[in-house]
């Protein structure tokens, strides 16, 4: 099955950023795509013979023409039209041709309703039945998708099946996502088998569906879908691929890329490879996804694998929704943000917002960070006022876990048990638990919660990872449970189960891999501040060193091995992960599936292998 990229999501980088055709096949290409689907309208808008040499330069192909045609607007018109976009596909180099019936111009719309549904449905099958006659011998197939426009009787399974069962010749291309506008609670997968037979090309379309006031293709139950990252919505894009290979189709997938303003030009590559990656992961079998626990108190498994939000422009509120996408494609379902992280939590609320996927994420995040100075006060009131910001921006009404960022050890554990399970029996979190306490503090509180019939404490998030610390990189007393000298720590957090959800586990980019080991020069342009005051030491480069030597041996790199140590902890562990590269990503979550063993763990802490 040969992908390729529908291109239209990125005319708008053409109109506002001067996209031209080169970088524009170019993003295909680099994607590890074969051919693309053009638009009609995209030849005059990046030009043709551009378009046509930039395919030939990139070893890109046309797939499909995809062309619209006044099927009701201008009726009169559509076999010359037709003509000549069979025209352009054949200069194309296109073997195929999808032509939309119509378009969604009031003009077109106030002609289908003048005909209503039987009439403009008969129309469309006299139109067919002429530009499949008008194709024979040409060599290009004519194909329709089932339309994302409810005004036209061609969105349900059924008028679908009405036309294509009176014009022979005729193909189906199946829109995965469409079927949507006609029934919002459309099962893909009968709809499939009921229309395999038809089907010439497929559009991978994945939408969530909601009210999003003016964005996306508008239901006829008065919703509406918007398409994301393939694996990242509602439709069962695994099941559908899977049942097609079953099938043994052979044809064209059309991955259909949502473009989003917060990513232009080139970028745009990483995010289709990651729409391509879980596509050839689901056809190849070697899809990867993290592994997923259940955390007491949450009503579904939980990835072990947070992303971490204080990256790139989520902390300065920015848009970041292809990233986030990318991130739920992946597996994640699993968010880490803070009071303390700018307007991240702002961030992740718009974009839980617009994908109306509330239900279906884990959020977590924390209060009382430490102030100027490396202060820290937590109290009863801190806590409400905390929470009360962080719900408001993150457009909720509760939390799945909340942390508390830092110990206030002024403050009596009673005074903050008490005042987080206030807040749980008012349903505003879920969950509550701790960031940067001591065992012993934990132990403390939940001792008085256990006594006075109170939740306790069901998560911490220290430090954890290969890199011991050697000061505190930020102030406010952090906690770290990494190093022999928190063994005991370890042992404590092994037997109770609590999930240590760890932050900064690749020792915020010692092991990044981006510098090598006994490299200080080159370790001071890579690590920030706080990952040199913390991480930069002797101790550290030896078990660089080492872990570069396991990297070397495996054929594996030496995050993926800083990563697998992470998970070969017999605690209960998760790890909170920031990164813009949805790639990067994918190899962090392989890295937790697939563990170091405890001999390769003991060799990166002590550099004695097994048997010495």
């Amino acid at each position: 099955m040969e992908l390729s990229l529908m291109t239209f999501s990125l005319m708008r980088d053409r109109v506002h950023r001067k996209l031209d055709a080169d970088k524009l096949i170019r993003i295909a290409a680099d994607s590890g795509l074969a051919s693309v689907d053009l638009m009609a309208t995209e030849l005059g808008l990046y030009g043709k013979d551009k378009l046509k040499a930039a395919m030939e330069n990139c070893g890109v192909h046309c797939g499909c023409l995809i062309a619209s045609l006044p099927f009701y607007a201008a009726p009169d018109r559509v076999l010359a039209k037709a003509k000549e976009q069979l025209a352009t596909a054949r200069e194309l180099g296109a073997d195929m041709l999808m032509v939309v019936p119509g378009s969604a111009d009031p003009r077109d719309v106030r002609a289908v309703k003048s005909l209503g549904k039987d009439k403009a449905r008969e129309l469309a099958v006299s139109h067919f039945q002429a530009i499949v006659q008008e194709a024979e011998g040409s060599g290009i197939r004519i194909g329709f998708e089932n339309t994302p426009q409810a005004h036209k009787p061609l969105a349900s399974a059924e008028d679908v099946e009405y036309v294509l069962s009176r014009v022979p010749g005729l193909g189906l291309i199946f829109d995965t996502g469409n079927f949507r506008v006609a029934d919002a609670n459309c099962d893909e997968l009968a709809i499939y088998e009921r229309l395999k037979s038809y089907i010439i090309r497929v559009h991978l379309k994945d939408v969530v569906i909601g009210s999003f006031h003016g964005k996306g293709e508008r239901c006829m139950d008065g919703q509406s879908i918007v398409a994301v990252t393939t694996g990242s919505g509602v439709i069962p894009i695994r099941e559908i691929l899977e049942r097609l290979k079953a099938d043994g189709y052979d044809g064209g997938l059309a991955i259909e890329y949502s473009a989003k303003p917060d990513v232009s030009g080139s970028a745009h590559a990483q995010y289709v490879t990651a729409y391509a990656d879980y596509i050839r992961g689901v056809l190849d079998g070697t899809l990867e996804r993290p592994p997923y626990a259940c955390i007491p108190g949450i009503p579904f498994p939980v990835s072990r694998i947070f992303f971490g939000s204080a990256v790139g422009v989520i902390p300065r509120g920015g848009n970041a929704e292809s990233l986030l996408d990318a991130m739920v494609s992946a597996g994640i379902n699993a968010f880490d943000t803070a009071r303390g992280y700018g307007f991240a939590e702002r961030s992740l609320g718009k974009w839980m917002r617009a994908r109306n996927n509330r239900h279906r994420v884990v959020v977590l995040t924390k209060c009382g960070n430490a102030g100027p100075g490396g202060k820290v006060h937590v109290d009863r009131k801190v806590i409400k006022k905390e929470l009360a910001k962080s719900l408001k921006e993150l457009q909720t009404d509760y939390v799945d876990i909340f942390l508390l960022h830092r110990d206030d050890p002024k403050t009596p554990v009673s005074e903050i048990i008490e005042a987080l399970n206030e807040e749980k029996r008012a349903g505003r979190l879920r969950i509550f638990g701790v960031s940067n306490w001591t065992d012993e503090r934990i132990r403390e509180a939940n001792a008085y919660a256990e006594a006075h019939g109170l939740d306790g404490f069901r998560a911490s998030s220290p430090n954890y990872g290969l890199a011991i610390t050697a000061d505190d990189p930020w102030g406010g007393e952090t906690v770290s449970i990494a190093g022999p000298e928190n063994q005991k720590a370890r042992e404590w957090y092994a037997a109770e189960q609590m999930p240590v959800i760890a932050y900064s586990s690749l020792g915020r980019g010692f092991f990044s891999g981006k510098f090598k080991s006994g490299d200080y020069e080159e370790a001071k342009k890579v690590l920030d501040g706080p990952a040199q005051k913390g991480y930069l030491c002797a101790e550290n480069m030896e078990r660089l060193k080492r872990a570069e030597e396991l990297a070397e041996r495996d054929g594996s790199t030496v995050p993926r091995v800083a990563m697998q140590y992470v998970f070969a902890s017999d605690m209960n562990m998760f790890a909170i992960v920031s990164t813009t590269n949805p790639s990067r990503m994918r190899e962090n979550i392989s890295a937790a599936a697939h563990p170091l063993t405890a001999a390769d763990a003991s060799y990166l802490e002590k550099g004695l292998k097994e048997g010495a």
